[in-house]
This record gives C-alpha cells, structure tokens and sequence, in this order.
C-alpha cells in the first residue's frame, strides 16, 4: 500500500495551510471567537469557493468526489489555525449523514445550499444521558395527521448556533430516525452555549414540534448504523485535527526555546529540554500514524472501522495531552498569555478529547473489539474472514 499523498493532494495540503496562515491568523480567531455570532461569513464563503465544503461530496450529488484522506488534510490545517466555523458539524457530520440518508429531494435542496455556503445543516442526536451509547435517545415522534410532532431535549448541539437546518433524532415506533426541522420552526426553542475551547453549540428543546411527511428521513434505512458510521468519520477528522495542533504546538515550543535566554545562552541549548522535545516529536509522529489508520479505515467494514478509529482516539487522547502539557511548561507562563497560542491549542485538544466520545469511552470500544482473536491477528486494514 503507498502511504504517499499524491501530488494533488499535496496541492490542496500546501493550498489550505497557506489560505488560513494568510487569512485567518491568531489575531482574527480571537476577534471571531469575541465577535456577536462566533463565526466569520466571509470565510465560510471563501471556504466554499475553494471548494472545501463540497469536497468530501460525491460527484453525482455535486460534490468533488474527494475522500477521507483530503478531509484529514483539511482538518490538519484547521487545527493549526484553530478555526472555529463548523466544518465538521456541518460538512462531515450533518453534511455526510444528509448524503446517506436524504432523499433525492432532501440532497437537492440541502446540499446545494450546503456547498455554495448558504446553508448550514447541525445534527442534534446526543442527549444528556446518551453517553457514547448512540441509541440512548429519549426524544419521541407520534404521527399528527399527516405528519409528526417530535418532543425532546438536545444539548451541546455542535454547530447549533449557526445553522439553519438541525437534523434532529427521536424515537419512532421503537426505531431511532432523523428528521428535518428549520432552526425557525415553531416550538423549537435555541439557546447558545459557549464552550472551553471558545467555539459555540447549542441546547435544543422541542415542544411538540409538528413537521411534515416529507421531513422524515429514509424510513427504511438503519439509522443509528448510519450515525455511528458518521460519527466514526468525525472521530477520524478530530484525529487529523489534533494531529495539526500537537505539530503546531512543538513547532512553537521549539521555536520559543531558541529564542528565549536564560543563563546566557537559548533554552534549546539545554539538553534536558532538547530530550522533553524529542519525546514530543517522537509523540506527535505516533499520533500521525494513528490518525493515518482512522482515516484509511472509515470505509471499512464495521469492526474494522472501529479498530482504526476508536484506537487512535484512544491513543492520540493520551500522546496529545501529553505533548500539550510539555508545550505549557516549556512556555511557563507565557503558555497561557492571550498573546499565544499555545493555551487556545491546549484547550482544543482538551475538548477534542472530550468530544464525540472521551478518551476512555474509545480505549473501552477498541478494547471491546480486539478481545475477539481473529480481530487481533488480522490486518489493520482488512476485514477478518
């Protein structure tokens, strides 16, 4: 297997790093996370003019055709930048499940929309007792004449703040299904909530929430199968993301090390702190290789999936931690000065961690699947016979 990028992908590698190293600097983070709405629209439609939020899309649905490995790209430079506008709630997440389960009708009027920036669909799924067991939902349907009515609570709706279509989960004759509803919908009640890392979500409450027919999705299709398969490509992209931040944490440190004098020469000159960074870059190298399996694993049968991707959230939940803990001591307390960015990585790899599923909530499903032999043995990449 050539574990190369190719030379288009390096394109769009060089490409993205240099868009959001010229046009979305620490300076201009800060002012968005401060700003009223938490989110730049001038650089959601730059965005989609370089074609980043039609990129994982297939080409009959009016997307590039691009795959898991151009989305990781993608996520690695949004992690260096620490952008905070939803690509991942709303093109990975909410996006990819619009693709799998919409109808004709639903992808046309949704994607569209979706990849010329105009349009923001946000998955509302997780409740507060759901855990990492996807199909723990309390949120209800009961037909209303030719429709439904669908009661419940989402909280930390990711994306939530920004959207204008919530894909929303409930119960429906026992079976986990999505349905359509406006962020303006009556009985659909939004409050925003902002979160440790300076991004925003959500808390949802629908009060008897009535929708049409045609706001249902795929009644026939396993619901629940397709939202663990999208969380699993999530999963896959916040690995790419926190790839992104542990190079640029090391990145900063060494650079900081070189600079910084004590005792008359530069920290860097320190062997003890040359080991401390050795042992960094030994662990973001380790993360790489992690997040590399996530991502060529996300088409892959079940239990292969889960082996690449709960196993490298495991293990970057670890060696990121880790290297973001090295970074913040190196620093002293310049780490957590507003000047740098050192303490905005830090609390993006926190709340990576702590998001769509914690580190031991990974470490325990990967756990739970390489118990069985035939697993253990077999190739990363291929399902067991």
């Amino acid at each position: 297997m050539d574990l190369n990028y190719s030379d288009e992908q390096l394109l769009l590698k060089e490409s993205a790093e240099r868009f959001l190293k010229d046009r979305y600097d620490f300076e201009k983070r800060n002012k968005i996370i401060a700003s009223e709405t938490g989110f730049d629209a001038g650089i959601w439609s730059e965005m989609a003019d370089l074609g980043w939020l039609a990129l994982p899309f297939a080409e009959e649905n009016g997307g590039l055709g691009g795959g898991a490995v151009e989305v990781s790209l993608i996520m690695e430079a949004i992690g260096r930048a620490l952008v905070v506008e939803p690509y991942l709630a709303s093109i990975i997440l909410a996006g990819g499940l619009v693709e799998k389960l919409g109808s004709e009708d639903q992808k046309a009027e949704i994607l569209g929309g979706l990849f010329a920036g105009t349009s923001r669909p946000a998955l509302a799924h997780a409740e507060r007792q759901t855990g990492f067991g996807l199909g723990n939902i309390a949120a209800t349907t009961t037909k209303s004449g030719d429709g439904y009515a669908i009661t419940g609570e989402k909280p930390l709706v990711p994306g939530g703040p920004f959207a204008n279509i919530f894909l929303v989960s409930a119960k429906l004759d026992g079976s986990v299904k999505l349905f359509v509803i406006p962020a303006d919908a009556a009985g659909l009640t939004q409050t925003e909530v902002k979160l440790v890392d300076g991004s925003r979500a959500s808390d949802l409450v629908l009060d008897n929430v009535s929708l049409p027919a045609s706001a249902l999705f795929s009644a026939e299709a396993d619901t629940l199968a397709e939202i663990e398969a999208a969380y699993d490509r999530v999963n896959a992209a916040l690995a790419s993301e926190a790839v992104g931040i542990m190079d640029a944490l090391l990145d900063a440190t060494v650079a900081y090390t070189k600079e910084r004098v004590q005792f008359g020469k530069p920290l860097a000159a320190f062997q003890a702190l040359q080991h401390r960074m050795a042992e960094m870059a030994v662990k973001c190298q380790e993360a790489r290789g992690s997040a590399l399996l996530a991502t060529l694993s996300v088409d892959a049968p079940r239990m292969t999936r889960i082996r690449g991707v709960s196993g490298a959230r495991a293990k970057i939940g670890k060696v990121s931690r880790s290297v973001a803990q090295e970074a913040i001591q190196l620093h002293g307390a310049m780490g957590f000065s507003e000047e740098m960015p050192i303490g905005a990585w830090f609390r993006r790899l926190y709340a990576i961690e702590n998001t769509f599923g914690t580190t031991a909530d990974h470490l325990k499903r990967y756990g739970e699947i390489i118990r069985d032999p035939a697993i253990l043995s077999g190739s990363l990449l291929r399902e067991p016979g």
